[in-house]
């Protein structure tokens, strides 16, 4: 089984093992009973000229949009790869991330940063759907790139590809090199690599993880940029036809150079297209000093907020193992209190764009006008609910369970009244408001539109907020 992980820091280990269980041969009432589920899907399938698409009743008015992309997806690789497959491909797909993590085809958990997978035991897609168009386009491709590689590459055969153990980066690079889902964020951690060279020789970058996805992805952009895009695929054919997936092989075969040789020509390349963006930016001293406290702890922050006042600093990180609140001292630059330590019962954990789900717009933390809250998302059981966190003496002071699936973004209105965010309705995100004394939550936009990063202006009167169209 391949996971694609979605663009993130702090990404859970991802997982590369067999998948269990049988896709339905037709449509069942009872599919996905193997997993705790908070909804009944009532599962239809509808066969389309490559795909056997699984949908249910409410994903119907999605069905047309998700067969046209699978089949577009399809007839682009098939010309890429010079390959037909044969049988037709199951595609089971969700209309939001929080019913994808209920899908019994994976029967361990799901977290949020894991943003679709694909089987290699019945040659299954399965994902949510709840991208703007163009990264679900991305999405699908990744997908079913790998479906192409059981075929193409394994010969359909799971003991060939345990035989070969193919490495993360190449399995992993490809389908993301033909899925172009290639993003900023991702660039920004291949980039810091090159910068403090870090660069793994090819025959030696054996791990997983999030950076094996980028490292592959630039392996193979350097092949197309030297060799053309028909040695991308001279090259996969030789692996193909080595015995054990040799890479080194693969790669003197292909192109009529050494694995060293091909070393130091990619880090060359690298460094010529990375390095002008640092020399043009500058370090990251140019532009402000770095907080202390956490030196040696492994912990990592991001998606800070500036308190009103602008004294206090909060922001999301790992401490001593926990995904946790942490408030700084601005002008010290130093922590001064975890305000979520230890466990809690009340949720499974909080959200960050950045670390459990798609980078999009708008922040995680948002402090209320007088700066004695802070409003973020949190998992809980099989959606997310509000949480205000208390600023000056730690801990959840209320949670708001919220009807519109996946929010994200929570901005306080000035008055402190309500909160606006980004969620999903009906297959598509708009921008609701909460009011927080009543509990109403309107639907702002009400469009198919994805609609996201909601900020109030000063007044209170509006709120500006990013659209992505088509």
């Amino acid at each position: 089984m391949s996971h694609r992980p979605r663009p993130g820091r702090g990404l859970l280990p991802l997982l590369l093992a067999l998948a269990i269980g049988a896709a339905p041969a037709a449509a069942q009432d009872n599919f996905g009973k193997n997993k705790i589920q908070y909804q009944r899907f009532h599962w239809n399938i509808y066969h389309a000229p490559h795909f056997d698409v699984y949908y249910y009743d409410a994903e119907a008015p999605l069905l047309q949009k998700i067969v046209s992309f699978a089949e577009s997806a399809y007839d682009e690789l098939s010309r890429r790869l010079d390959y037909q497959i044969e049988s037709s491909t199951p595609l089971i797909f969700y209309k939001t991330h929080a019913e994808f993590e209920q899908n019994n085809v994976e029967l361990g958990f799901i977290p949020e940063a894991v943003g679709a997978f694909a089987t290699d035991v019945r040659f299954r897609m399965v994902l949510p759907v709840d991208e703007p168009d163009g990264e679900l386009i991305s999405l699908i491709r990744h997908e079913l790139t790998h479906i192409f590689q059981y075929h193409l590459i394994f010969n359909g055969h799971i003991s060939r590809q345990l035989t070969s153990q193919p490495p993360t980066w190449l399995i992993e690079g490809m389908a993301s090199y033909y899925g172009k889902d290639e993003t900023t964020s991702d660039k920004m951690f291949l980039r810091d690599a090159v910068v403090n060279d870090l660069v793994p020789p090819i025959s030696k970058a054996q791990g997983g993880g999030y950076f094996a996805y980028r490292f592959g992805h630039s392996v193979f952009d350097f092949m197309e940029s030297k060799w053309g895009a028909q040695g991308v695929l001279d090259f996969l054919y030789e692996y193909r036809s080595t015995l054990g997936g040799n890479v080194d092989r693969a790669l003197k075969r292909a192109f009529r150079i050494e694995a060293d040789d091909f070393d130091a020509d990619f880090r060359r390349w690298l460094r010529e297209k990375y390095l002008p963006a640092l020399v043009a930016t500058g370090e990251p001293s140019y532009f402000g000093r770095r907080f202390f406290g956490q030196e040696g702890t492994g912990a990592e922050f991001f998606s800070p907020a500036v308190s009103p006042s602008g004294d206090l600093v909060a922001a999301l990180g790992t401490v001593r193992g926990d995904f946790d609140v942490m408030l700084f001292d601005s002008r010290a630059r130093k922590p001064l209190r975890d305000l979520t330590k230890g466990w809690s019962s009340k949720y499974q954990y909080m959200t960050a764009q950045f670390a459990t789900a798609n980078r999009r717009s708008g922040k995680d933390l948002s402090f209320s006008p007088d700066g004695n809250f802070l409003a973020v998302f949190a998992k809980r059981e099989g959606g997310r609910s509000l949480l205000l966190i208390d600023v000056l003496h730690g801990g959840v002071e209320r949670i708001v369970d919220v009807k519109a699936q996946q929010p994200l973004s929570p901005a306080w209105s000035p008055d402190g009244r309500s909160i606006a965010f980004s969620g999903n309705s009906a297959g598509h995100f708009d921008i609701f408001v909460l009011d927080l004394e009543s509990g109403e939550l309107r639907d702002l936009t009400d469009d198919e539109r994805y609609d996201g990063g909601p900020v109030f202006t000063a007044d209170g009167q509006s709120i500006i907020f990013t659209s992505e169209v088509g």
